[in-house]
């Protein structure tokens, strides 16, 4: 009953993935109305929202719903806004999220330009040292994961709470004017 008439090709569905049909402006809306709408404090939601993009910021792909959830059985915080908020981390901003991971890594580890010189990659030896080869890119990029993290949760954090406050203030005030008015109408009738 819900299905497409024509289902989508893997080809199509990984294009509405990278670039959807209705334009990033409409996708980000949606997630956002989505979002506000779930039930839970402000502080949970935005919580949630802010674990979401702290753990967005991990360079290890597949892992950041995991992370969340670990998060959040120590901190608290609404889930699904952080599964939402794993959203910062997409395809668009992932090549930004790990230069600054990988150069902030590098800082902290104190190494200068000439120490961050990485190995010449290969099939070969990526299968016989993968860990050998990972290492100095990964090593720098898990470290300096920490901060930038940080910064990307607190950057979402605030604003997702005034905003979600905003509109569960807004929401209550409009639900509040409809049981006043269903009221009078019943006052009038009966």
């Amino acid at each position: 009953m819900f299905k497409r008439r024509n289902p989508q090709t893997f080809f199509e569905r990984l294009r509405q993935f990278l670039w959807p049909r209705e334009g990033w402006g409409r996708a980000t809306k949606y997630l956002w109305q989505r979002t506000v709408r779930l039930s839970g404090t402000p502080h949970s939601i935005a919580l949630g929202l802010a674990i979401g993009a702290f753990a967005s910021a991990n360079p290890i792909l597949g892992t950041h719903i995991i992370w969340c959830a670990i998060i959040i059985y120590f901190v608290g915080g609404n889930f699904i806004a952080a599964v939402l908020g794993t959203w910062v981390g997409n395809p668009a901003s992932f090549p930004f999220i790990w230069l600054a991971t990988f150069n902030i890594g590098n800082f902290l580890l104190g190494r200068t330009a000439d120490d961050r010189e990485l190995p010449q990659l290969s099939v070969e030896l990526l299968i016989d040292a993968p860990l050998g080869v990972m290492l100095p890119v990964v090593g720098p990029m898990m470290i300096g994961w920490l901060p930038i993290g940080l910064i990307m949760g607190l950057i979402v954090y605030y604003p997702s709470l005034w905003s979600i406050e905003a509109y569960q203030k807004q929401r209550q005030e409009r639900i509040k004017r409809k049981r006043s008015a269903a009221e009078e109408n019943d006052a009038k009738q009966g």
